[in-house]
């Protein structure tokens, strides 16, 4: 997590409750103009209140001000409730790879479109 945050500065963020308690993070590495959610991870009590939903929110502001179009991630095929998150955020299906985690899982490849210059579609 140190190593995720000395070299992402930018875009590691926590969620924290009222009294600053972590209840959650994302991270995401930009490489020009692309973007890649490396990880993302809510408390299970914080679970379904809209935690994940603000950090991406928030992750993607920032992602805007550096001028990133895309935003890539792999999620695991069987994790229906993350895969709903992030079409509801606007993210396309692109294709399963096979064999991606290290249980043997395969991982659902999504790729968000932010925008173009000029003018960014999703805010």
């Amino acid at each position: 997590m140190e190593k995720l945050l000395e070299y992402n500065p930018v875009t590691f963020l926590v969620a924290t409750d009222e009294l600053g308690k972590p209840k959650g993070y994302a991270v995401a590495s930009v490489s020009r103009r692309s973007a890649h959610l490396i990880s993302i991870a809510v408390l299970q009590d914080s679970r379904r209140k809209g935690a994940a939903t603000l950090l991406l929110q928030e992750l993607f502001r920032r992602l805007l001000e550096v001028h990133v179009e895309e935003v890539w991630l792999e999620v695991n095929t069987k994790d229906v409730g993350a895969i709903a998150l992030y079409l509801k955020l606007g993210f396309e299906k692109l294709m399963t790879v096979d064999h991606y985690y290290s249980d043997g899982a395969a991982a659902l490849k999504m790729r968000l479109s932010l925008g173009v210059p000029g003018g960014a579609h999703w805010s």
